[in-house]
C-alpha cells in the first residue's frame, strides 16, 4: 500500500469515526429535546386545567357574593339601630369578597389576541334579557329597575354568541353591584359615523366611590378590575371597545361600542 493510499485510509477512518461521534451527539441531543418537548407540553396542560380552574372558581365565588350582596341590600333599606352596623359590615365584607373574585378573574383573562371568535348574526334582545334575568336572579330578594331603549331590543350585530353573552353578563352585574335596592338602570342605543354603542347607564355612587379612576393605559385591558376585564378583551377581539365613565353622585356609564361592519346595514340606516 502505497503512502498516498494509506493516508486516505487513515482520512476515511478518522471522517467516519467524527460522522459517528456527531451521530451520537445528535441522538442524545434529539432525546434531550424531546424529552424538554413532553415537559413542556405537560406543563402548558397543567398551566389551561389551572386557569380554567381559577376562572371557574372566581365566578362561582362573583355569584355567591353577589347574592350575599342582595341580601344585605335589601336588610340595608330596611333595618335601623344597632342592627344596622352589622348589615353594614357584611356589606363592606361582601364587597371585599367581589374584589377577590375580580382580582382572580383578571388574572386569569387572556389576551384578545387568543380568542376566537366564532361569528353569527345575534339578536341583541335576547341576550339582554338573559343577561338582566340572570343578574337580576343572583341578587334577589334585592332588585333592580332596567329600562331598555325599544330600538336596542330591535338591533343586530354580528358576533360570538358565548362572548357577547359573557359581555352582557358582566357589564349588568358590574352596573347592579355599584347600585342599590329599586335603583334604575338604563340601556340605550347610541349611532356614530362608524360605530353603534350599547350604552349601560346608572345613577349609583358606589362605582366612583370605590374605584377612582378605572381607565388603564391605553390598550391595556389589566388593571381594570370590577369584573370587566373580561368584557372589555371580548369586544376588543370583536374589533370594539369598552370605556366607562364615572363621577361621584352622577353615576357611571358603559359603553361598548361595535364597529360599523359588525352591524347590518339595514340595521344601522333605519
Amino acid at each position: 500500500m502505497g503512502p498516498i493510499t494509506l493516508i486516505l485510509a487513515c482520512l476515511a477512518v478518522l471522517s467516519w469515526g467524527a460522522m459517528a461521534a456527531l451521530a451520537l451527539r445528535y441522538r442524545g441531543q434529539s432525546r434531550a429535546l424531546a424529552a424538554i418537548t413532553v415537559q413542556r407540553d405537560r406543563a402548558l396542560s397543567a398551566e389551561l386545567a389551572s386557569t380554567r380552574l381559577l376562572r371557574l372558581s372566581a365566578g362561582e365565588l362573583r355569584e355567591t357574593a353577589m347574592t350575599l350582596l342582595g341580601h344585605t341590600d335589601k336588610l340595608r333599606a330596611q333595618e335601623c339601630g344597632p342592627a344596622s352596623s352589622h348589615v353594614t359590615a357584611i356589606a363592606a365584607v361582601t364587597a371585599r369578597v367581589l374584589s377577590l373574585a375580580d382580582d382572580l378573574q383578571d388574572s386569569a383573562v387572556p389576551g384578545a389576541e387568543t380568542r376566537v371568535i366564532r361569528d353569527e348574526p345575534l339578536g341583541v334582545g335576547p341576550l339582554l334579557r338573559d343577561a338582566i334575568a340572570a343578574v337580576s336572579a343572583t341578587l334577589d330578594p334585592s332588585r333592580r329597575h332596567w329600562r331598555v331603549a325599544p330600538e336596542l331590543l330591535e338591533l343586530a350585530v354580528v358576533a360570538d354568541r358565548r362572548a357577547l353573552s359573557q359581555v352582557l353578563l358582566r357589564v349588568l352585574g358590574n352596573a347592579a353591584r355599584f347600585t342599590r335596592d329599586e335603583d334604575w338602570i338604563d340601556l340605550a342605543l347610541e349611532r356614530h359615523e362608524d360605530s353603534v354603542g350599547l350604552v349601560v347607564a346608572d345613577e349609583g355612587a358606589g362605582l366612583a366611590a370605590m374605584a377612582g379612576s378605572l381607565e388603564p393605559a391605553p390598550g391595556n385591558s389589566r388593571g381594570i378590575g370590577l369584573g370587566l376585564s373580561l368584557a372589555r378583551v371580548l369586544m376588543e377581539a370583536h374589533g370594539g371597545t369598552l370605556t366607562i365613565e364615572t363621577a361621584a353622585r352622577i353615576g357611571t356609564r358603559v359603553t361598548l361600542s361595535f364597529p360599523l361592519e359588525r352591524v347590518p346595514a339595514q340595521q344601522f340606516a333605519a
